[in-house]
């Protein structure tokens, strides 16, 4: 199965450019469609008083046309008159301040009143809908916006009871949460608050929890729609997940959906086709399966400072990639350009004046060339947890630190190599991959460390692993579980800037924190040249096990991987995937390019893919 199409949205147009639409969309190739999730006020302009017939009428056309429609439930957005009528649903912010509508994501899913409302608007969504829908989007990007944690009432209750079910008695929650510190300790539930406006920073244990009771909350809200949707339609139920987001647990939050899907846009200034095929790479790691790509950016969007406009060329290469990491398809973001509204300046397959632009032909000619679903092999597993991305933000030894952005040297290190890579968690399998690298994991689950103990391949473990236990506390030895396997304890550690080192006779560099090692039964391979442990060691190997001091940048990595792993392929530039006994190559730039595999050299062509 592919798909491949745009997001439309026929309620902004009047009935008379439907036909029209659907005829483009039929000659480009737009098998698909995602619709609906935006429309609650244009099917119940007021309570109660529900009109399906427009949608209804669109879906039909798009139907009867041979588009498939992914319906999504319009809660995202709830309507005016039911904000007025129930002002609490609004979220509440980290500063105690009420957020305001007239934008999205208005709501809070703890509050019970505006649960109420979607269940009654989701269940006449698929009611209406069911007939016409060949897939479902619960809802629209959970915590986009800042919108993950609510500081509400609504939220505060529901955490308590939340509570409740983790810790039983409060003197166990007074425990975990060392509330003896700063005179903390509640001695009933409700004394409980949330951490907002606080002078100095909050309680790390209890916002370890709180994100976590977050992740739960928009479980349940998405649970509760999906069971409604269950009542009339057996078609799969996804959710769209976000580029570089990492407030909700994906990981827990993906086992509720039949596939995963999510929206890819160029998060960073400049386009980083590492950073995107690092987001794939995750999103197909969630479930182990082929994903969808809900939403792609066209060319310029709305939402940057400066938008800046893309070359037509790159959706075609955009939607090449996503297809050389495992994608089920690609639909764009969005089918048509609006005159009017918050997205008036985003980029569409179609013009102002719905002409077909030149991205329309690179649509065709990129859905032309990716014919098939593509399962790259299992080569390089990098472990990856939401709750570390969670612990790393709390609370630090170094606040420049940033959990994905250093996982991402080490995840560009191993794509420059020429490897495929999985983002492991820990309930996966890992024997099948040939190295599993372990990074920046504060917090390693004692399941995982016994798989670490079993695994026969090459392991790498960086610096502040295993030091935290699952309450966010820190262990009384580091790194915990570890210290046989790698035959050294860590003494001591501190925070730096940029250190220097000596790695077998090389001189690199490495920064934001570094490890006081105690070797006991390990070679030394390099040790530091300054830094508050100058003179000691910063890169060890025991057996098939390495342990790095410090935080590495993708050079660093690049020298350590290359004596794991023998580079498939040399040049810049370049994305690849192992298929089977086939490497394919894809030439990420906007001009000629020339790779090297195998001592032969392969010229590319701008944005040109290759099977060698």
């Amino acid at each position: 199965m592919q798909i491949y199409g745009a997001d439309y949205y026929p309620e902004h147009w009047d009935e008379s450019s439907w036909e029209k639409h659907v005829k483009i969309m039929k000659e480009i190739g737009v098998e698909s469609v995602r619709v609906g999730e935006f429309a609650w006020s244009i099917v119940e302009p007021k309570e109660g008083r529900y009109n399906f017939s427009k949608l209804e009428k669109a879906l039909k056309l798009l139907k009867d046309a041979g588009i498939k429609n992914i319906v999504g439930t319009p809660t995202a957005a709830p309507p005016m008159w039911l904000i007025k009528k129930h002002p609490h649903v609004l979220p509440v912010d980290k500063f105690g301040r009420q957020k305001g509508a007239g934008s999205r994501r208005h709501y809070c899913p703890a509050n019970d009143v505006y649960r109420e409302y979607s269940k009654k608007i989701v269940e006449k969504y698929a009611q209406h809908l069911s007939t016409y829908a060949d897939m479902w989007q619960i809802d629209n990007e959970f915590g986009c916006h800042d919108t993950t944690l609510c500081y509400c009432e609504s939220t505060r209750k529901a955490f308590v009871e939340w509570l409740k079910k983790r810790y039983v008695s409060i003197d166990e929650l007074n425990y975990r949460w060392g509330n003896r510190f700063w005179s903390q300790t509640v001695n009933d539930w409700d004394e409980i608050v949330l951490p907002i406006n606080t002078p100095a920073f909050e309680n790390p244990h209890m916002m370890l929890d709180f994100f976590r009771f977050s992740t739960d909350i928009h479980i349940d809200y998405m649970r509760m729609q999906s069971e409604i949707i269950r009542k009339y339609s057996d078609k799969p139920i996804t959710h769209n997940l976000m580029v570089d987001f990492f407030d909700i647990d994906y990981k827990k939050l993906s086992q509720y959906m039949d596939l995963v899907s999510w929206d890819n846009y160029v998060a960073t200034k400049v386009y980083d086709p590492y950073r995107q095929a690092a987001n794939h790479d995750l999103m197909r790691s969630l479930k182990k399966k082929p994903f969808l790509v809900m939403e792609q950016q066209p060319g310029r969007v709305n939402w940057k400072t400066i938008n800046e406009q893309y070359p037509d060329g790159y959706l075609k290469l955009w939607i090449k990639q996503a297809h050389l990491h495992g994608a089920l398809g690609v639909l764009v973001f969005r089918f048509d350009q609006i005159q009017w509204g918050a997205e008036q300046y985003h980029g569409a397959l179609l013009d102002y004046a719905e002409r077909k632009t030149a991205r329309c032909e690179e649509f065709s000619r990129a859905k032309r060339e990716t014919e098939g679903v593509l399962v790259p092999e299992k080569e390089v597993a990098i472990y990856f947890s939401y709750e570390n991305a969670w612990i790393h933000r709390i609370n630090h030894l170094n606040r420049n630190f940033n959990y994905w952005e250093s996982v991402m040297e080490i995840y560009k290190a191993v794509r420059r190599l020429g490897y495929n890579v999985d983002f492991a968690f820990e309930d996966d399998e890992i024997d099948s991959y040939r190295l599993l690298i372990v990074p920046y994991a504060m917090y390693l689950p004692e399941k995982f460390i016994e798989k670490l103990e079993g695994f026969k391949g090459d392991i790498l473990i960086t610096c502040m692993t295993s030091i935290k236990d699952e309450h966010n506390w820190l262990r009384r030895e580091f790194p915990h579980g570890l210290q046989r396997l790698l035959g050294l304890e860590i003494v001591d550690f501190a925070a730096t800037e940029r250190v220097d080192l000596n790695v077998s006779g090389l001189s690199l560099s490495g920064g934001f924190w570094c490890d006081k090692i105690m070797v006991k039964d390990a070679e030394v391979l390099g040790s530091f040249k300054s830094g508050p442990f100058a003179g000691m060691p910063c890169v060890t190997k025991r057996g098939n096990k390495y342990y790095v001091a410090t935080v590495g940048d993708e050079f660093f990595y690049t020298f350590m991987l290359g004596k794991l792993l023998p580079a498939k392929l040399v040049g810049d530039g370049v994305d690849s995937a192992q298929i089977s006994e086939k490497l394919i190559l894809l030439n990420v730039q906007e001009h000629e390019n020339v790779v090297w595999v195998s001592n032969e050299r392969i010229p590319l062509g701008a944005f040109e893919s290759r099977e060698v």
